[in-house]
C-alpha cells in the first residue's frame, strides 16, 4: 500500500514539474532553431561561395580549351586561303587587268549594254524635219481621225513641228506632245524643190565690150524648170537682151541649177545657176545718109552664171533676188564685110517663182 502511494506521488510529482518547466520550453526550442539556422545559413554562403568559384574556373576552362580547339582546328587545315587576303588579291588582279587593256584595241566580242545594233560605215545624217503653220483653229488629237480625244486647241498662226504625213493627216509635235492633225488645217512651211516651176526674171546691167553706144543693159529671162533630185534642177529658158531702146536680142538655151546645201533654212534657199544658149537680134546704125539708121543683124552664143536667193512667201510662190553675169559674142557681116563683137555684162535682178506641180 505504501508502495503505491509513494509511485503516484512521484508520478504526481513529475507531472507538476513538467508543467511548471513548459512555458520556458518552446524560448529554449525557439533558439535552438535560430542557432541551426544559422548554421544552415553559413553553410549555404560557403557552398556558394566554393561554387562560384567552380564556375569560374569552368569557364576559364572552356575558354582556354575553346582557344585551343581554334588553333588546333587552324592548324589541322594549312591548306585554307583567307577571305580577305583572295578578295584583296582578285581587286588588285582586276585594277593590274583594267590598267594593262588597250582603250584603241578592237575586240571581237560584243557588248552586253548594247541594246540595238547599227550597221557598220553608215552614217546617221540629221533629217531636217518640215515646220507647219496651223491655217485655222482646230485640235490636236490623239489619232488619226477627228472622232478620236483631243489633246490641245491649236490657234491660227501656231507654229508645228510636222512629222510624218499619213493620208489627209500630219503626225506632228506641239509643246512636247504628239498627235494628229488634219491635212487641210496647216500650211506646210519647209521649202520643197518642185518637180515642175516657172521663173519670170527681169533686172538690169552695165557692161563693156566692142558694143558700143549703149548706157544699160536689159536682162529678161522665162525658165521652165524640172527637178531631177532634192537639191538640182535643169530647165528650158528664153531670154532677151536689150542695149538701151535701139537694139534687141532674143533667144533661149538651157540651164543647171544647184540648190546650195550649207545655206538654208526653213523657208529660204539659195541656188547657183549656169545657163547657155544662143542669142541672135537686130541692131540699128546711125548712117549720116539715114537718120534712122541701118538695121544689121547679128547673132551668137552666150553663157551665163546667176547666184540667186529665194524666200518663200507661200506654199507655190516664192521671191528671188540675185547677181548674174553674161558673155555674149556676137557674129554677122555689114555692107559686106563680116564682124564680130562681145559683150560682158554684170548686173542684178529679181525673181518671181511659180510652183506648179510637186
Amino acid at each position: 500500500m505504501k508502495k503505491k502511494f509513494l509511485t503516484v506521488f512521484f508520478v504526481l510529482l513529475a507531472c507538476f514539474g513538467l508543467s511548471a518547466l513548459s512555458p520556458a520550453f518552446p524560448a529554449f526550442r525557439a533558439l535552438i532553431a535560430a542557432d541551426d539556422d544559422d548554421d544552415e545559413e553559413d553553410d549555404e554562403e560557403s557552398q556558394a561561395a566554393e561554387d562560384s568559384e567552380d564556375g569560374k574556373d569552368a569557364s576559364e576552362d572552356s575558354v582556354e580549351e575553346n582557344s585551343s580547339d581554334n588553333e588546333d582546328e587552324e592548324e589541322e587545315d594549312p591548306f585554307a586561303k583567307p577571305k580577305s587576303k583572295s578578295k584583296s588579291k582578285s581587286k588588285s588582279g582586276k585594277k593590274k587587268a583594267a590598267k594593262q587593256k588597250d582603250d584603241f584595241a578592237q575586240e571581237d566580242e560584243e557588248d552586253d549594254f548594247v541594246v540595238e545594233k547599227r550597221e557598220k560605215g553608215v552614217v546617221h545624217h540629221h533629217k531636217e524635219p518640215d515646220l507647219g503653220k496651223v491655217v485655222v483653229p482646230t485640235y490636236l488629237y490623239t489619232e488619226a481621225s477627228v472622232r478620236s480625244k483631243k489633246l490641245f486647241e491649236l490657234y491660227k498662226n501656231d507654229d508645228l513641228v510636222i512629222r510624218e504625213e499619213v493620208n489627209d493627216f500630219y503626225r506632228v509635235e506641239f509643246l512636247g506632245k504628239e498627235g494628229w492633225v488634219p491635212r487641210d488645217d496647216v500650211r506646210l512651211e519647209k521649202w520643197h524643190t518642185y518637180r515642175i516651176s516657172l521663173e519670170l526674171a527681169g533686172g538690169l546691167a552695165g557692161g563693156g565690150g566692142n558694143f558700143k553706144g549703149f548706157d544699160l543693159i536689159g536682162n529678161y529671162t522665162l525658165r521652165f524648170n524640172v527637178g531631177v533630185i532634192q537639191d538640182f534642177v535643169v530647165g528650158l529658158e528664153g531670154r532677151g537682151l536689150s542695149l538701151d531702146t535701139d537694139n534687141l536680142y532674143g533667144g533661149g538655151g538651157i540651164m543647171l541649177r544647184y540648190y546650195i546645201h550649207g545655206l538654208r533654212t526653213r523657208k529660204t534657199r539659195s541656188a547657183l545657176t549656169a545657163a547657155a544658149g544662143y542669142l541672135c537680134g537686130v541692131e540699128k546704125i546711125a548712117d549720116r545718109t539715114r537718120p534712122n539708121g541701118l538695121l544689121r543683124f547679128f547673132g551668137g552664143p552666150y553663157a551665163s552664171v546667176n547666184l540667186d536667193y529665194f524666200f518663200r512667201v507661200w506654199e507655190y510662190i516664192a521671191i528671188g533676188v540675185g547677181g548674174d553675169f553674161t558673155y555674149l559674142k556676137m557674129y554677122g557681116s555689114f555692107k559686106g564685110i563680116d564682124k564680130s563683137e562681145e559683150l560682158f555684162q554684170g548686173g542684178a535682178h529679181l525673181t518671181l517663182m511659180f510652183n506648179v506641180l510637186r
